[in-house]
């Protein structure tokens, strides 16, 4: 194993002992023991996914306003809200790391 790769396994581990990462596992296990519940919840991302990354230009409106909805009924259920929360806390986590990656090595992205 380089060098690299030894690092990137260190930064896993501390990622995964980071406050963060337990506190969305902590709500993970919560939502969890409630099977259906969970299902919705991940119906709702895989929706809210496909959206952000295959919806036609015509239909993206209605379909934000159909997730919007749905966040909205959803968000109402203190261990959705609180998973939610934990999921997005952690997403953003990885992409402040991603992008101090990025600008540490000097690798020039354009501006989308």
């Amino acid at each position: 194993m380089d060098i690299i790769e030894r690092n990137v396994q260190i930064l896993i581990s501390v990622i995964r002992q980071s406050s963060v990462y337990k506190e969305y596992k902590k709500q993970e296990e919560i939502l969890s023991k409630q099977p259906e519940l969970k299902e919705r919840v991940n119906r709702f991302r895989a929706g809210n996914y496909r959206t952000q990354h295959e919806t036609q230009k015509e239909f993206l409106f209605e379909k934000m306003d159909e997730l919007v909805k749905e966040s909205e009924e959803l968000r109402k259920i203190p261990e959705v809200n609180a998973y939610l929360d934990a999921e997005l806390a952690l997403c953003r986590l990885l992409q402040k790391t991603t992008r101090e990656l990025t600008c540490g090595i000097g690798l020039d992205i354009p501006d989308l």
